[in-house]
C-alpha cells in the first residue's frame, strides 16, 4: 500500500519491511539556525502526536536532521512565477535509515515541505516508518488558496489555522481577499472612514505584518487584494464623492471621473501595496458591473500604476487583461470557468425589476470571457489558474453527507449558481488542461474560497476539506495521479484534521472503497 503522502512526491523509494521505530515524544532534532523556523514547525507537529504513535515497547531515539544542501537532481524545477522577491527552489530529499532521519534541501522553505512529508509519514505510521529515499519538489511556483475574510470575517486565529493547513499541503500562499462590496477589513491611514466599513474586527497593519511572519516561517507568502474599481460600495458609502451616482445594483464602483475617485484609487493602492511584503499586490478588478469600459480601464490604469509606484507587480481577475493596462511581469488570474452561464429570467425572477438592468450588464460582461485568456497569451502575460469549474471551492457537493449534521450543511453551504461536483470532478483536471489550446505560461494554480454562505470556522473545514489538498496535489504533483489512488492516499488525513481543528471537514455518505475511506471511519 502507498505511503499516505498528499500531494504525491516526485521519487518515492522506501521499503515499508525494514523500518525504522518512532515515538514522537522521543525524538531529537538538529538544525543551523538558518532552518529554527522549520525545526519548529516540525517539533510542534511531533509534539502533538506524542501518545498518539508510541509504537509498542521501548523504542530508541530518532535523530532527525534539518540540512542545507544541493536540491536533487532527479527531480526537475519548478515552472510557474515564484511570489516572493528571489524565487525559492522547493526541491528536497527525506532520506530514512534505522534510527536516523535526514532532510536535505536547497533553502528553508524546501526543507519545511520536507519536513511536512516526514509529519504525513509519521502521522499514518503506527510508530515504524518505512527506510528509503523521497525525493521531491512542486511543477508550479505558485499554489495558493484565496481566502475571503469580508463577507466572513474570519479573526486572527482562524486564518493562522488556515496557514497551517496550507504548509500541511505544500502550498505557499495566501491571497487574502480584504475588501468588498460588504466592507474593508484592512485599516486604512489615508481613508479612515473605510475602518468603520469592516463587517468584523479590524485586520491592523501590525496584525497583517504578524500575520505575514507567522505565514513567512511556514513557507506560506501572505498576497493582499484590494478589489478595485467594482465591488466597492462600501468605500462609496463611506466616501460618496467617489461616484457621479453610477453605482451598479448591489455591488457599486469608483468612477475615475468622480472628484476624488482617482486619488482614492491612487492612495488605497500604494497602502494595500506597500503592506505586501512579497513580490504582488492583487488589485482585483473583477465583475465591473454597469462600468463603461472607458471608465473602467481608465481606473485599472490608476490601480496599476500605483502599485508599480509602489514597487510591486500586479495580479488582476481576468477581467483586467481587457484593459491593456498591465505591465509584462504583471499576472492575470482566470477564474471565469468554461462551464459559467447565466440564466438571466431565473436571476431577474430573485430581483426587483430596478435590479434587472443589472443582470443584463452581468449577462454582457461574462460573455467577454473567453477571450481573456487569448488576450493573455497574445500580450505574453503569464496566467494563474484559479478556474470556478474546479477550484472555487464554494460549490457544493453533489455527494450526500455521512451523517445528518453534514447533510444540514450540505443543503446550507455553497454558492447556488455553481451546480453540485463529485470530489472525483473536482480532482479530475491538469493545469494544461484548464487552458487547452492557449500557448500560454502558467504562473501557477490557486484555489479560491467565497464565504457568502459560510457562518463559522466549521463551515470553513467542510468546503476546504477534502477538495484543498486535491487543488495542492494538482499544482504540486509533476506526474498526474488518479482520483483512486488520491483517495486512497487523503482518507487517513481525517484523523490529523480531527486533531487540528478541521473536524467538521466534509465526509461522503458512501463509505466503499469505491469513495474517500478513512480509516479511523470504517
Amino acid at each position: 500500500m502507498r505511503p499516505a503522502l498528499v500531494p504525491w512526491p516526485h521519487t518515492v523509494t522506501l521499503d515499508g519491511a525494514t523500518t525504522t521505530l518512532l515515538d514522537p515524544g522521543r525524538v531529537t532534532i538538529e538544525a543551523e539556525d538558518t532552518l529554527r523556523d522549520a525545526r519548529q514547525w516540525l517539533q510542534d507537529r511531533l509534539t502533538r502526536l506524542a501518545g498518539a504513535t508510541t509504537p509498542a515497547g521501548d523504542p530508541p531515539p530518532l535523530r532527525i536532521v534539518l540540512l542545507i544542501g544541493q536540491a536533487p537532481r532527479d527531480v526537475p524545477a519548478a515552472g510557474g512565477v515564484a511570489p516572493q522577491e528571489v524565487a525559492q527552489d522547493e526541491r528536497h530529499t527525506v532520506t530514512i535509515t534505522p534510527g536516523e532521519v535526514t532532510v536535505t534541501g536547497a533553502c528553508p522553505q524546501a526543507v519545511l515541505r520536507g519536513a511536512a512529508t516526514l509529519v504525513q509519514l509519521a502521522e499514518c505510521s503506527e510508530g515504524r516508518l518505512p527506510t528509503g529515499r523521497i525525493a521531491d519538489g512542486p511543477a508550479l511556483a505558485w499554489r495558493g488558496l484565496m481566502l475571503d475574510v469580508v463577507r466572513h470575517p474570519f479573526t486572527l486565529e482562524e486564518i493562522r489555522r488556515v496557514i497551517d493547513l496550507l504548509t500541511r499541503y505544500k502550498l505557499n500562499v495566501l491571497h487574502l481577499h480584504l475588501t468588498d462590496t460588504q466592507g474593508w477589513r484592512l485599516q486604512s491611514r489615508s481613508r479612515p472612514k473605510l475602518n468603520a466599513t469592516s463587517p468584523g474586527e479590524l485586520i491592523t497593519r501590525g496584525d497583517l505584518d504578524a500575520l505575514t511572519a507567522f505565514a513567512a516561517a511556514r513557507g506560506v507568502t501572505i498576497v493582499p487584494e484590494i478589489d478595485l474599481p467594482g465591488h466597492s460600495l462600501a468605500a462609496v458609502r463611506a466616501y460618496p464623492r467617489l461616484t457621479l451616482g453610477g453605482a451598479a445594483a448591489r455591488l457599486g464602483y469608483v468612477d475615475p471621473s468622480a472628484p476624488e475617485a482617482e486619488a482614492f484609487l491612487r492612495q488605497t493602492v500604494t497602502e494595500f501595496a506597500r503592506a505586501s511584503t512579497g513580490r504582488f499586490v492583487h488589485v482585483g478588478g473583477d465583475e465591473p458591473f454597469g462600468m463603461p469600459h472607458q471608465a473602467y480601464a481608465r481606473a485599472v490604469g490608476a490601480t496599476v500604476a500605483a502599485a508599480h509606484r509602489a514597487g510591486r507587480q500586479v495580479v488582476g481577475w481576468q477581467e483586467t487583461v481587457r484593459t491593456g493596462a498591465l505591465g509584462p511581469d504583471d499576472i492575470v488570474q482566470l477564474w471565469i470557468g468554461a462551464e459559467t452561464s447565466i440564466d438571466a429570467d431565473a436571476k431577474k425572477a430573485q430581483l426587483p425589476p430596478a435590479a434587472h438592468p443589472f443582470v443584463d450588464q452581468m449577462v454582457d460582461l461574462f460573455a467577454l470571457a473567453p477571450s481573456d485568456g487569448p488576450a493573455a497569451a497574445a500580450a505574453g502575460l503569464p496566467v494563474l489558474l484559479s478556474s470556478s469549474d474546479v477550484l472555487y471551492l464554494d460549490r457544493p457537493y453533489a455527494e450526500p453527507a455521512a451523517d445528518a449534521e453534514g447533510e444540514a450543511r450540505r443543503a446550507r453551504l455553497g454558492f447556488r449558481d455553481y451546480p453540485a461536483k463529485t470530489l472525483r470532478e473536482m480532482f479530475d483536471w491538469t493545469p494544461r488542461s484548464l487552458v487547452s489550446g492557449l500557448d500560454v505560461r502558467i504562473a501557477g494554480v490557486e484555489a479560491a474560497i467565497w464565504t457568502e454562505t459560510i457562518t463559522g470556522f466549521d463551515d470553513l473545514a467542510f468546503l476546504l476539506l477534502p477538495r484543498l489538498p486535491a487543488a495542492a496535489e494538482r499544482a504540486w504533483t509533476q506526474q498526474r495521479t488518479s482520483w483512486e489512488d488520491h483517495r486512497a492516499r487523503l482518507g487517513p488525513h481525517a484523523r490529523a484534521w480531527r486533531a487540528t481543528g478541521w473536524g467538521a471537514a466534509f465526509r461522503p455518505k458512501d463509505l466503499s472503497p469505491t469513495r474517500m475511506t478513512t480509516q479511523a471511519d470504517t
